[in-house]
């Protein structure tokens, strides 16, 4: 009885995690996956072109991510505005490292802050000349 309750039981599991490589890969059903346009690491005041974007790194509005050099309790966030214009549009948009909104949606385009450097010490102040910011564009 206990080798038929094992063999049951092996059974049941292996039916249960059976998984291909194509049920892995595939997008969940309903949604539509998004194809990377452009990726571009911006210094403040700097522009890129990326398909009919232009985007600008306008300024850092705000770093309060954790020194390298400390223990915190919680990561902290800088906080970009990036100038996004496409034709005769313009906006700027507030985007983050830890916190929301860490993208936004633009006419079809998805545009993402991926990273704020450098990373921060507690003995200096980072120089806003510095600054990089890499974002990434998806459609």
């Amino acid at each position: 009885m206990r080798q038929l309750s094992t063999a049951v039981l092996v059974a049941a599991l292996a039916a249960c995690s059976r998984n291909t490589a194509a049920d892995v890969n595939a997008p969940p059903t309903g949604t539509t996956s998004q194809q990377e346009v452009g990726k571009a690491v911006l210094k403040i005041g700097e522009s890129v072109v990326v398909n009919d974007l232009r985007l600008t790194f306008r300024s850092v509005e705000g770093d309060s991510r954790c020194p390298t050099d400390v223990v915190c309790v919680w990561a902290g966030d800088a906080e970009i505005a990036l100038r996004i214009e496409q034709g005769n549009q313009a906006a700027v948009a507030a985007l983050h490292t830890t916190l929301d909104p860490k993208k936004t949606v633009w006419n079809g385009y998805t545009i993402s802050l991926v990273t704020v450097t450098p990373t921060r010490k507690s003995t200096t102040s980072v120089d806003p000349a510095d600054y990089r910011a890499e974002v990434v564009v998806t459609r």
